[in-house]
């Protein structure tokens, strides 16, 4: 004989826990729903602020270049680059003032820039040794260039030419050289620990009072070069 009341009493107990169950789980799910929903909002809220951030920081220093370049050109249209102008005061006023805001990028584009333009490095370096005694319209003297990169877009096809350029006193900590003609530049007082030359030209380069503690010379043409044997216990070859 079927016990009825029992039978309904476990059915009742079954709906019972399916609807404890369901009252508890669809609430859980949702907010679990709603959570991961509200951190994939806030993920891509931080990208999109990120990605804001570095827009607007590449830009900024996009203007502040293009703003140099501007000048440098309006001081050159209207004769202020001349020998007679010397020490070019407007010149590198302009230059200290957007330099101490670019970052190394910028750096490394402005000095092959200015090189180009002949504002930096105007002596004769052809055979490596400097033979004449110009004054650099653009001075680089103590200001910081470390962690810049200056790099020849050909490699050693054709290196990039800094050739007789002054970097006296600049600080130049983790900077890297690659591929660079570098022949009668002068690092006299400059700050060189951990700087990387590589496969690059230093013929009559002058490192007078440097410190080039930890720095790397690799595959590069040294011959000439001013350094004393502190300064080279101190390097890497």
């Amino acid at each position: 004989m079927v016990d009825f009341n029992k039978r309904s009493f476990w059915n009742f107990t079954f709906k019972e826990i399916l609807a404890i169950i369901s009252s508890v789980a669809i609430p859980i799910a949702l907010a679990i729903y709603t959570s991961i929903g509200s951190a994939q909002q806030k993920q891509q809220a931080e990208k999109k602020q990120q990605f804001d951030f570095a827009q607007s920081r590449e830009l900024r220093q996009q203007t502040l270049y293009d703003e140099f370049i501007n000048n440098i050109y309006k001081l050159d249209k209207d004769g202020y680059l001349n020998d007679t102008k010397n020490p070019w005061a407007f010149a590198n006023a302009y230059y200290r003032a957007a330099h101490r805001q670019w970052d190394t990028i910028r750096k490394a584009d402005v000095i092959q820039f200015l090189k180009e333009k002949q504002l930096i490095g105007r002596n004769n370096c052809t055979n490596g040794c400097k033979t004449t005694k110009l004054d650099d319209i653009i001075r680089l003297n103590e200001l910081n260039f470390d962690k810049v990169h200056l790099v020849s877009e050909t490699g050693i096809l054709n290196k990039l030419n800094l050739q007789c350029t002054s970097f006296e006193q600049v600080s130049m900590s983790n900077a890297e050289f690659t591929s660079v003609n570098l022949n009668g530049a002068s690092f006299d007082g400059a700050r060189l620990d951990n700087v990387k030359f590589v496969d690059s030209s230093l013929l009559c380069a002058s490192f007078i009072g440097a410190n080039l503690t930890g720095a790397h010379f690799s595959n590069s043409n040294l011959s000439g070069v001013k350094m004393t044997e502190d300064q080279i216990k101190q390097a890497y070859f």
